[in-house]
């Protein structure tokens, strides 16, 4: 996994030592519950769910260079077969209460999708918020990710269906080699 350096944050391996840090987060029920989870009521389960990330290849724990401290994850992954053989990933990202309208989540997703586009050369990446997500809408439009269809059959936070406006971004890169 490659690490990724922002001027604020740093994009690495999520690690056992991020554990205080994403129950701190994980437990607040204003974060999850709008990226289709339920808020960690132990520290055991938000270990559990990190040793997921640790295992997985797609998800980057989001460190805060100044505090030296995981404040969030970013995840690029594949949704289906299809998808990979046609190079597209699905973006997600979580932020701490305490790092929202900072700047954070729009800094870990601009320098993801460069990596994703430069780095991996995805053709497209998909993301989506939820209708009441207009923090991620926000972040969402100021990457140039252009809206393209209404998804009614997402799960979120255990058996409740939330809408979900999904959205899109083409590699510009590979319109330039075109020319």
């Amino acid at each position: 996994m490659k690490k990724i350096t922002t001027k604020r944050l740093i994009l690495r391996k999520p690690s056992l030592n991020d554990l205080n840090d994403l129950f701190e987060y994980a437990k607040n029920p204003e974060v999850g519950p709008s990226a289709g989870w339920l808020p960690h009521q132990t520290i055991e389960y938000s270990k559990e769910i990190l040793n997921n990330f640790i295992r997985s290849e797609d998800v980057w724990a989001i460190e805060l260079k100044a505090e030296k401290k995981m404040i969030g994850t970013i995840s690029l992954y594949t949704r289906d077969f299809e998808d990979a053989i046609l190079g597209i990933v699905e973006l997600g990202y979580t932020i701490g209460r305490n790092y929202w309208n900072m700047g954070y989540a729009s800094e870990s997703v601009s320098a993801m999708i460069e990596f994703a586009f430069k780095k991996l050369k995805i053709n497209k990446i998909v993301c989506g918020h939820t209708i009441d997500n207009e923090r991620s809408k926000k972040i969402i439009l100021k990457n140039n990710f252009k809206f393209t269809h209404m998804d009614d059959t997402r799960i979120f936070s255990v058996d409740s269906i939330k809408e979900v406006l999904m959205y899109e971004l083409d590699n510009p890169y590979k319109k330039e080699h075109k020319k």
